[in-house]
């Protein structure tokens, strides 16, 4: 073979290389995420707050205050997914025991208008909420409603030292203040990172105790349980559904 083949058969596979690069960038280019094809996020802003009254049983209702601001016409869900049971201090146990609460009644709005809320259960699993279809661009409120039962142990079964008093755990559906009012005085709060050791958190506002969201976050992880101790009789709490 001559040397200006050799020369000319060079130049053509060094061309063909360079035209399949360009293709290859151009390809990229077009595919690549956050291109024209790409969702726009329809949230603007979102604040939540969850309100826990306490009965001196230990059971306690929660309201839940969404405010959104959206950006575009979307689809919208309000209340969440969350483990009914709750992890009990117990060091001699092979399987550590729970408490298992109980959700119900659940009740919604939006914007002031009634929604069909629900409470599903799988397993330990319990979804609490409702949604819609749509929701116009501009500020919307979402409220949810729900109670709880089940979820409060005499304090003598936490620390065999306390005669009196009464723990009860509250699990968030979302991120947010948590304000919490009791019946009974509020004697201290609790927020656990891993169950069941915990850590004081929030402060006494009054007759309540407000936790602030940042408190609900851990090395940027969400809390497992909030523990709640009140002054109450612990013989007016129901006997726990307990087991491991």
């Amino acid at each position: 073979m001559s040397e200006t083949k050799r020369g000319f058969g060079t130049r053509g596979a060094f061309s063909i290389m360079a035209a399949l690069a360009v293709t290859a960038v151009i390809t990229t280019v077009i595919a690549a995420p956050g291109g024209v094809d790409a969702a726009p996020n329809p949230l603007r802003d979102k604040t939540a707050e969850h309100t826990v009254s306490i009965a001196a049983d230990g059971s306690y209702s929660v309201r839940m205050d969404t405010k959104l601001e959206l950006a575009l016409e979307t689809a919208w869900g309000f209340g969440g997914d969350i483990h009914d049971g709750f992890r009990l201090p117990d060091s001699e146990s092979l399987l550590p025991p729970y408490l298992r609460a109980r959700y119900s009644n659940p009740q919604g709005t939006i914007d002031s208008a009634p929604a069909e809320a629900t409470i599903e259960e799988e397993l330990h699993s319990v979804d609490i909420g409702f949604s819609t279809d749509r929701l116009t661009a501009g500020a919307h409120r979402g409220v949810l409603n729900y109670e709880v039962a089940g979820a409060a142990v005499p304090a003598a079964d936490m620390n065999g030292d306390q005669d009196n008093g009464v723990v009860v755990y509250v699990r968030p559906l979302d991120r947010g203040d948590l304000v919490i009012e009791s019946a009974a005085p509020i004697s201290a709060v609790d927020c656990e990172v891993f169950s069941p050791r915990g850590e004081s958190c929030g402060e006494k506002a009054g007759d309540s105790w407000t936790v602030p969201a940042e408190d609900l976050l851990h090395d940027r992880a969400v809390i497992d349980a909030v523990r709640i101790t009140i002054d109450a009789d612990p013989k007016g709490v129901p006997a726990p559904d307990i087991d491991s």
